[in-house]
């Protein structure tokens, strides 16, 4: 290339891919809703006259023949294509491109040297009705058409038309041969299905209207196809010429609704298709090459103005009756302004041109076409305002995640089978088909899963016999197929004789990812399977949202938007109801600032920097959705690992609330605790005969019983400076068998000198708020005498496993290696060792790790979950755990002004101002934090769950800078503020 043309190509690059293409990564776009809308119109003005009219002038009437051939290309199929491509460009002339397979990088690079050797600017085009992933390899792609139709929202069809507009933008793609507006009459299409948006006429014609919306108003061209109508065929017009047997008022009725809707929408193009349409036109003639179609249907009955554009040409429907050239010269005269795919492109301008000194053109149809080309040029390139674009990532996957919850339909839940309430029964799920391991990745978020993995149908008939599954399990079968059309049974094979080899008494959950139409000859299954699912697509965000409809994160809505068969029909779906479980989500989704929010990634390396922590999670849920769940740092400062969200941490004391008052809640509702009660009643045996004994459990739980904060007990038992061989052992034998560090066990009894040693200690005589760890060594050993268990089996069983808390536990090494465990600080007086999988608390550890005060480990997302539990006042779904009066009776305030707490719990201050807490809560927050650098809060009244977990105590508790920067307070500043910024928009 000379220096000349390379300026040229340069000119030219930026003229036609700009605002797009370099643009994109410097710039910032606002979103869908706040976007100036590109101007859409037929009429013209001023300036675009002056310049059709200029570049008409530079013209040959065949140049102006060739402006209306868009040609393929295929960016990726090496420099022989490419150089033929190129050439049709610089000598032909032809007007513009349709790119098929290829790369983003090589087809930016594709469209530059294209548009470097063209004389007027190429129009580039690409069939991208699921995003420009239907043609380029590496890119996220959209929802089908069926889809988006079953999701039923006209502002998500928008947005997403809007995003597909954005990206083909980007790329510097001026059109997009979207959406399709066939009316899917017959299931057994071959061709439209699942591109379509329904069945129902007016549903798809307003679907249609929103996409095209969308699309232009990202200033790309839409195109509405195929017109009249393709989806009452049974033949696919690639192979064949297929018959609509419509009569006029029937296409009327039906087909050309959407077509109709489109226009009106503000559509620049309609693609014609290759039909025989004996109503219409009785010649023969297919479709696209049917002037009375064209001009009789499409311009003077809908009145249609723009650009009519054929399907490919070289589709057997029309190429192998009339030829190579002949077809496309049909088209052109027809009435089609641009040739799609046309092939022996030379000679089909030379045939065009001849066809006026046969009289069967006139110039002035070449004129009409060209300049209808050149307008759509003007306003998509020449004209078209630079727009300012943001990532759209985020955007674009909220709206495919909405849709793809918004679709999921379910057609049988019998006995509220759905959603998975209490996670204390195995769950087992057989995966069958491929790319299935996001749905597996999300259902182990909640809860213990058992997976078998078979690649077919067969292979799962075979292996299944050879295992004896539990026949009281949950069962979740989920079939994988990524085929939409009808062959194998829309890829799904023998998938129902799978379910006969579940035992007769399970209780299944069936889920197809895939398309809906396998179950057109369905209606029943065995009575094993008591819930049904389809999802519609086999990828990972429709996996991923379906495993938390099954485990309760939001309402299953979804309704049919075809007929299946006579049982199942449009607008039939059965409705799950939400259980309250945490749902994985984004910022975006409740109108959150993500700018905002990366606040709180500076604060946390500042801190990090500083020195306050290693590392850090931090969860944070708004009403019941996810919109951070981060990991930060590493474990520890030197040659650490990078902590991730399966660490777990030391909570310290928020295993008072997290634990011991989460027990006595439940206690309570079984009739078992009453928080007016005397110690004496509680633990007589502990405390008989001292002034403990009438001590009142609420006055404990509230740090206003004059207990003294803390003991040392470590201490009385070491003698200049090494432990006592009387009550410590190197190894595990005997009475000695309660670890409390490597090669450190106690004996077993010991924890009964600790609760002789409190009771001795003298009570300080006042009944004001001074915060103690001592009453949770009596709550601990309530909790055993009254359960007859102990205080970690107890929370494990009647808590944690119903909630499929999997990394909130008690003595952690019986779960987990030491790489899973955050290690906390280097004990240089008692252990005189790392603590690295034990509890950090002295006074835990000599109970042997289980303690009412502290002994508890998770990571943030489980903690989170807990809290949740808590806001959703003890509830999963129907199912009361803990009694909605008590959590409320729990978490308030019980002796403001003077004490703050909560029972067991913590509150913010009664000025909301200097407390553990930001002033930006409500008073009904309740939480607690930790020694170690947890903290955990939950506002009822602003939605809002905050979780923090760290490990300030590495290598020394005496590190403070965690307070001293006001790291977690400041943090939960940060998302008030993005909360409230929120809704004040």
């Amino acid at each position: 290339m000379n220096r000349k043309t390379f300026r040229k190509a340069t000119l030219i690059f930026f003229l036609i891919i700009g605002s797009g293409l370099i643009t994109s990564a410097l710039l910032k776009n606002p979103a869908h809703k706040s976007v100036q809308k590109h101007s859409v119109s037929f009429t013209t003005d001023k300036e675009e006259d002056q310049w059709v009219s200029a570049e008409m002038a530079k013209l040959s009437m065949q140049e102006r023949i060739a402006q209306s051939f868009m040609v393929a290309c295929w960016s990726n199929k090496g420099k022989e294509h490419l150089d033929e491509t190129e050439e049709l460009v610089r000598i032909q002339k032809i007007g513009g491109l349709i790119f098929f397979q290829g790369e983003k990088d090589n087809l930016q690079e594709t469209i530059q040297q294209m548009q470097a050797n063209a004389k007027i600017p190429l129009l580039i085009g690409m069939d991208a009705e699921w995003g420009v992933a239907m043609r380029l390899s590496g890119e996220p792609r959209f929802p089908y058409q069926q889809t988006i139709g079953a999701a039923n929202d006209l502002n998500l069809t928008e947005r997403i038309g809007y995003q597909m507009g954005v990206e083909c933008d980007m790329l510097g793609i001026h059109m997009n041969f979207s959406p399709v507006a066939d009316v899917n009459l017959n299931p057994k299409n071959p061709v439209i299905g699942f591109r379509a948006f329904g069945s129902n006429p007016q549903q798809v014609a307003k679907h249609t209207a929103a996409m095209v919306k969308g699309i232009e108003d990202a200033g790309v061209i839409s195109c509405v196809k195929h017109f009249p109508g393709h989806g009452d065929t049974d033949k696919d017009s690639h192979k064949e010429l297929p018959t609509v047997s419509h009569s006029v008022s029937e296409f009327e009725a039906k087909d050309f609704l959407p077509f109709k809707s489109g226009i009106e929408a503000g559509t620049r193009s309609v693609m014609v298709a290759h039909l025989n349409v004996p109503s219409l036109d009785p010649s023969g003639t297919p479709s696209s090459l049917s002037k009375v179609v064209i001009e009789t249907y499409l311009r003077k009955k809908l009145g249609f103005k723009g650009l009519v554009i054929s399907d490919a040409l070289n589709m057997k429907a029309v190429s192998d009756k009339y030829g190579k050239s002949e077809v496309v010269a049909k088209a052109y005269i027809a009435g089609c302004d641009i040739l799609l795919f046309p092939e022996n492109v030379e000679d089909a301008i030379k045939l065009i041109h001849s066809k006026v000194e046969s009289g069967e053109l006139t110039k002035e149809v070449i004129n009409e076409h060209c300049k209808r080309v050149l307008r759509a040029k003007y306003q998509a390139i020449v004209h078209k305002p630079i727009v300012k674009r943001k990532d759209p990532a985020p955007e674009r996957r909220l709206i495919i995640n909405q849709i793809y919850e918004k679709a999921l339909l379910c057609i049988k839940n019998e006995a509220d089978n759905l959603p998975i309430d209490k996670l204390d029964k195995e769950i087992i799920r057989i995966a069958i088909g491929t790319h299935t391991s996001a749905f597996r990745d999300r259902l182990n978020d909640y809860g213990k899963i058992t997976h078998y993995k078979y690649f077919t149908s067969e292979e799962a008939l075979r292996r299944l016999k050879e295992i004896k599954l539990n026949p009281e399990a949950n069962y979740i079968l989920d079939f994988h197929s990524d085929g939409q059309r009808a062959r194998n049974n829309y890829g799904f094979g023998t998938w129902k004789k799978v379910l006969d080899l579940l035992p007769k008494d399970a209780n299944a959950t069936v889920v197809l990812f895939g398309n809906p139409l396998v179950l057109q000859e369905e209606t029943e299954f065995p009575s094993s399977v008591k819930s049904v699912l389809c999802a519609y697509e086999n990828t990972a965000a429709a996996q991923e949202r379906t495993a938390q409809a099954i485990m309760g994160a939001f309402d299953v809505e979804g309704k049919l938007a075809m007929d299946l068969n006579a049982y199942w029909k449009i607008g039939f779906g059965v409705q799950i109801k939400k259980n309250g479980r945490l749902k994985y989500s984004q910022p975006e989704e409740l109108g959150l600032n993500p700018a905002k929010l990366r606040e709180v990634d500076e604060i946390v390396a500042k801190a990090i920097e500083a020195k306050a922590f290693p590392g850090c999670q931090i969860v944070v849920a708004i009403d019941g959705k996810i919109v951070i769940q981060k990991s930060y740092g590493t474990t520890i400062y030197e040659n650490g690992d990078s902590i991730t969200n399966e660490h777990i941490y030391d909570i310290a004391s928020i295993t008072k609330i997290a634990a011991s008052t989460t027990a006595l809640m439940r206690l309570k509702t079984l009739g078992k605790f009453d928080e007016k009660s005397d110690l004496d009643e509680l633990v007589s045996e502990y405390v008989k005969g001292t002034p403990y004994a009438n001590l009142k459990a609420i006055d404990l739980l509230t740090h206003q019983a004059g207990l003294t904060p803390w003991i040392a007990f470590y201490k009385r038992t070491m003698e200049n400076g090494n432990l006592d061989s009387s009550i410590y052992a190197k190894i595990d034998k005997g009475v000695y068998n309660r670890v409390v560090a490597d090669n450190i066990w106690i004996r077993n009894d010991y924890w009964k000198t600790m609760l002789k040693i409190i009771v001795e200690t003298p009570l300080t005589g006042k009944k004001s708020y001074e915060y103690s760890d001592l009453s949770y060594y009596f709550f601990n050993k309530y909790i055993e005498l009254t359960t007859g268990m102990g205080e970690e089996e107890f929370v494990d069983k009647e808590i944690y496993k119903p909630l499929g808390l999997q990394r909130m536990t008690y003595l952690p090494l019986k779960k987990f290696s030491k790489k899973q465990i955050v290690p906390t600080e280097f004990d240089k007086d008692f252990r005189k060792q790392l603590i690295h999988g034990y509890v950090h608390d002295p006074g835990a550890a000599m109970m042997g790790g289980v303690a009412g005060h502290a002994g508890l480990f998770s990571n943030a997302t489980d903690l989170a979950a807990l809290m949740q539990f808590l806001l959703n006042k003890g509830q999963i779904g129907d199912q009361s755990i803990i009694k909605k009066e008590i959590v409320d009776q729990f978490t308030a305030c019980q002796f403001c002004p003077g004490n703050r707490r909560g029972i067991g719990f913590d509150k913010p201050t009664v000025s909301i101002k200097n407390g553990p807490t930001c002033d930006l809560v409500s008073p009904s927050t309740f939480g607690h934090s930790g020694f170690t650098g947890t903290i955990t809060w939950a506002d009822p009244e602003n939605k809002v769950n905050f979780v923090f977990l760290s490990n300030r105590v590495y290598p020394d508790a005496d590190n403070w800078k965690i307070t001293k920067m006001s790291v977690r307070t400041e943090i939960q500043r940060v998302i008030y503020e993005a909360l409230f910024e929120a809704r004040q928009k």
